[in-house]
């Protein structure tokens, strides 16, 4: 059976890819980078996509995670689903949240042990109280915070940092109906169909 179709317009910037589908019954759309870039661990960024679309009226754009991405990587996308409301023009920019904490690194060699081998040829460990002295100029530092032992990438930045190339899938695009509520003001809502009562694990746990 076809899928319905909705009129989808779009504009797309230079160095910008249409999203597209994994699969011909997908939900989702595969938005991509339009530009390069680093998310340091614990930052959140915005990833540009280099397009802007026109909705109809009646329509939203859900911003979604990849899953893959959030299984093999520390990429999250914390205010998922995103919301693009129909009347919004500006260009599509996905949130990215780099969840890797320093203190992570044990048990991911516990996981991974080949991990190790990385570490020793690519990377060098510094004071994390060092290198925010070198990021920031800011002396005073070593006086604010504990230290301890991070590793750097060769090219200076901290282990666990995403690097986000240009063309890379960084998230998924999916659209759906939006209904339009009427509000009806009552005094007893409970009186109303069937009243469960509870919420917030009131049923239980398993």
């Amino acid at each position: 059976m076809p899928l319905d179709k909705v009129k989808i317009y779009i504009e797309i910037s230079e160095g910008a890819v249409l999203p597209v589908r994994g699969s011909d019954l997908a939900a989702g759309y595969d938005l991509f980078a339009s530009v390069a870039c680093e998310v340091i661990p614990g930052a959140t960024s915005l990833v540009s996509t280099g397009l802007k679309i026109a909705l109809p009226p009646g329509y939203e754009a859900q911003i979604r995670p990849r899953s893959g991405l959030s299984l093999k990587s520390s990429i999250r996308i914390p205010n998922s689903p995103g919301t693009i409301d129909a009347d919004y023009r500006d260009e599509v920019k996905v949130i990215i949240h780099n969840q890797f904490h320093f203190s992570d690194l044990p048990e991911m060699l516990l996981q991974k042990p080949e991990l190790s081998d990385h570490l020793r040829n690519n990377c060098y460990k510094v004071s994390f109280a060092a290198y925010l002295h070198e990021t920031t100029g800011n002396q005073a530092i070593y006086n604010l915070i504990d230290d301890f032992d991070i590793w750097l990438e060769n090219d200076g930045l901290p282990f666990g940092t995403i690097r986000i190339k240009k063309g890379d899938r960084i998230a998924q695009m999916v659209f759906a109906k939006v209904y339009e509520a009427q509000f009806g003001i009552r005094n007893d809502v409970s009186i109303l169909g069937t009243d469960r009562g509870g919420g917030f694990g009131s049923t239980g746990l398993n």
